[in-house]
């Protein structure tokens, strides 16, 4: 295997080498509270298909995407307690995997068949699972996200470009002058000539990205590998006892996760430090507002991506974090979809970027030659 393998970080159907690497880990792949009891929705993640229902009992099951009869897709089924039922000719798979009914057949017939499944776990609003060979891991865990405070897991974002796109753009604190240079303006906060120097070190669960601005304190994230990153940031409102502006620190994590290698979806999950009824009403105003916003960030992205409109012509009462989402999207859908990142040309504001690169670079490495890969540990604490 030649050294362009292990930087092909951005083609993760199976057999690929990073599609290896990612299935390593456990991945979001579904919002909880979109999978009502008894229903079952076929999903597609890193290229390959798969079932996922909810048994009657709220577990969450992760099965083949096709009955082992003849081949159908098993989501048009039935849920039926744990189980699912084919629609086509009423095969039934329990949990496991293995058929324990087959109508008009020798009842010993079914226990000489079965399909794959997935471990899964549900956490912090999401439904993960665990798609690679042998024993899961054990299930990484994010305390931060586990303290009192409004927790908030938005509806997953599905963009048309590869999921590297959207992890370059995690320690990529220089691009934020510009890239938001209308949200920025909007807010009264834009100093170009206080631009950031960026820094990237590496930490036992990845990259700690820090940026310094003259004049103001240090302001860092957390790039986990393999493709998960941690940010704070200030949340306002009006205060519901007092009507004054109340603010609280919100944490914010997301995951980049390939649906094939032209398409990805962005999980996240927000935990603002409200209390009382300052949370309450935070809970109310935000949810209002993701109820609002939908698919308008992909809407106005692809009208600025074709020429129809212009970012800074955005309607005035678009929120921030609608704005934000905006240019967003068309900074890195404007990307290439999928394809190598050796025409690159990277600068001193790209050193977080670069190494965390470099990271996969080398696990991708040891991973097709056998070698010991790195044991990633979450930080117990944010400044870690």
């Amino acid at each position: 295997m030649s050294e362009n393998d292990y930087l092909d970080f951005e083609h993760t159907g199976p057999g690929t080498l990073a599609g290896r690497y990612l299935r390593l880990f456990w991945q979001p792949v579904y919002r909880g509270e979109d999978l009502p009891r008894g229903k079952a929705v076929p999903v597609r993640v890193m290229s390959e298909d798969f079932t996922l229902y909810r048994g009657g009992g709220g577990a969450c099951h992760m099965a083949a995407f096709r009955c082992a009869h003849r081949g159908t897709q098993l989501s048009t089924g039935w849920v039926e307690g744990d189980s699912i039922r084919c629609r086509y000719h009423g095969w039934k798979y329990d949990e496991s995997g293995r058929c324990v009914e087959q109508p008009g057949e020798d009842p010993a017939f079914a226990g000489k068949v079965g399909i794959r499944t997935y471990p899964t776990e549900e956490y912090l609003g999401l439904i993960f699972a665990y798609l690679g060979e042998g024993k899961a891991p054990p299930f990484r865990r994010y305390p931060q996200f586990e303290q009192p405070g409004v927790l908030i897991t938005l509806p997953p974002e599905r963009w048309p470009c590869n999921y590297y796109n959207r992890l370059d753009n995690d320690p990529d604190m220089g691009h934020v002058f510009y890239t938001h240079d209308e949200s920025l303006k909007r807010a009264k906060r834009l100093d170009r000539q206080n631009l950031r120097t960026v820094t990237g070190e590496e930490t036992s669960y990845g990259v700690k990205v820090t940026a310094s601005v003259p004049g103001k304190p240090r302001e860092f994230i957390l790039a986990f590998m393999p493709n998960n990153f941690e940010v704070t940031v200030r949340a306002g409102m009006a205060s519901a006892s007092s009507g004054k502006n109340s603010q609280a620190w919100e944490d914010r994590m997301s995951w980049a996760v390939p649906l094939d290698d032209e398409h990805s979806y962005r999980f996240e999950v927000n935990l603002a430090h409200f209390k009382g009824e300052d949370a309450r009403a935070y809970e109310l105003s935000r949810r209002q507002a993701l109820e609002r916003s939908g698919t308008l960030a992909m809407e106005l992205g692809e009208a600025v991506l074709a020429g129809k409109a212009a970012i800074h012509d955005l309607p005035p009462e678009l929120s921030t974090y609608e704005l934000f989402r905006v240019e967003d999207y068309a900074t890195q859908v404007g990307q290439y979809r999928a394809s190598t990142r050796a025409q690159d040309h990277l600068a001193a504001v790209d050193r977080a970027v670069l190494l965390r690169r470099k990271l996969w670079e080398r696990e991708l490495g040891a991973l097709a030659e056998g070698r010991p890969l790195k044991q990633w540990v979450m930080p117990e604490t944010r400044n870690g």
